[in-house]
């Protein structure tokens, strides 16, 4: 057993310990509309699965509109690039079918080149260098790749109108990256052109550097958007390979190659999401805006989604993933797209598309047999809990 399929196997203790939420449902549910549609999304040349997928976002970016899918390091064939999956697919999809993408956009290094891309940030050092190694080693499928766990589509403040992509890595050094598409002929890029280094603080990531940031939404003000850090403390003082206790939901600028965050909305914020707590481990794995004062984030530990409400700095459970009587993705996903042996469903990407559905993905955990996502529609989801002001 190798070290990495060793510290998944630990991975698996540790969740099934915690796997069982125990937050009340706040939301009458509507059983009688509600639907969840699954897919099995393919590559574009429908042959090749769609693995690790680690986060979507439903938006348009110039022509195309539709669904923007990555997948982090174990991706394989799949890592290092952006797929997209256009929405007269989605419209056409059947459920318990295959989903076959529109296409696949690399990654591609910066055109200045990567000494001056280095010196316009900084001067480098080793973050940016390993950031280099993973790009390069995207095109010989060898070597270390990007760990890609968040995609939006949103704007800068140095380019305030220009939609751009917006990813983040996590696997050593957090970074957001800013692409953006060019295109030639018939083939397209996502080409770097800016990033900014998230610094975790001192003592608040596990050995693996694998806990940072997870999750990113554009707040819709050019250079303002929501992140989430997965963890921040170790679940367990004798486990420190992956902290799976106190995640951050932040408010940030993306400025000066920095992440910057707004300390005082996002500790607000934070300090209401960790009273939501109620198992051994509590963590973040996506987020997505919904409207003008909503933030949608998941809980891929405690199977649980919250919606954080901006203005009053507050962030309330919403749908409770494994309820029997309603969503029940463990009995829903038990045999899909294959049979699984975790007690848990490890949705690690969710977003929502102009009808109100809602899109999920899970990213299957290493001791899983398989590395095949399914793609989660939810039809009429339950109605949200009312901002506080509106109560």
């Amino acid at each position: 057993m190798n070290q990495e399929h060793f510290s998944y196997l630990l991975l698996f203790l540790v969740m099934l310990a915690g796997a069982a939420p125990g937050v009340a449902q706040t939301t009458t549910t509507r059983a009688s509309t509600l639907r969840m549609d699954l897919y099995r999304p393919k590559m574009p040349d429908g042959q090749r699965d769609i693995e690790q997928g680690s986060d979507l976002h439903y938006g348009r970016l110039g022509r195309r509109e539709g669904l923007w899918l990555v997948c982090d390091r174990n991706g394989g064939p799949c890592a290092n690039q952006v797929i997209f999956i256009s929405k007269s697919t989605l419209a056409a999809a059947r459920p318990g079918e295959m989903m076959v993408a529109t296409e696949s956009i690399p990654l591609a290094a910066p055109t200045e080149g990567w000494a001056a891309f280095t010196q316009r940030h900084g001067g480098g050092g080793d973050a940016m260098a390993e950031l280099r190694r993973q790009f390069e080693n995207g095109p010989r499928g060898e070597g270390p790749l990007l760990d890609l766990e968040a995609i939006t589509i949103g704007r800068s403040a140095t380019a305030p109108q220009d939609n751009r992509l917006f990813l983040t890595t996590e696997q050593p050094n957090s970074f957001v990256l800013e692409c953006v598409m060019t295109e030639s002929g018939a083939s397209a890029r996502a080409v770097l052109t800016a990033c900014y280094a998230y610094d975790e603080k001192e003592g608040t990531r596990g050995d693996d550097s694998n806990d940072g940031l997870e999750g990113i939404a554009w707040s819709g003000r050019p250079g303002e958007f929501f992140l989430v850090e997965e963890g921040t403390r170790a679940h367990d003082p004798s486990w420190t390979l992956l902290f799976f206790q106190r995640p951050r939901l932040m408010r940030c600028t993306l400025r000066d190659d920095r992440v910057i965050i707004d300390e005082a909305w996002s500790n607000a914020a934070t300090q209401s999401l960790w009273a939501l707590q109620t198992g051994k481990t509590h963590t973040l794995n996506s987020a997505a805006r919904l409207d003008e004062r909503t933030v949608l984030v998941a809980d891929r530990n405690g199977g649980w989604l919250y919606v954080a409400d901006v203005p009053s700095q507050t962030v309330r459970p919403w749908l409770n993933l494994y309820d029997k009587a309603s969503l029940d993705l463990r009995t829903r996903l038990a045999e899909f797209p294959a049979p699984r042996r975790m007690p848990y469903v490890s949705i690690e990407g969710i977003t929502q598309d102009p009808a109100g559905h809602l899109w999920l993905i899970d990213d299957p955990a290493m001791p899983e047999a398989f590395r095949a996502s399914c793609l989660i529609r939810m039809v009429h989801p339950p109605a949200r809990p009312a901002p506080p002001t509106a109560q």
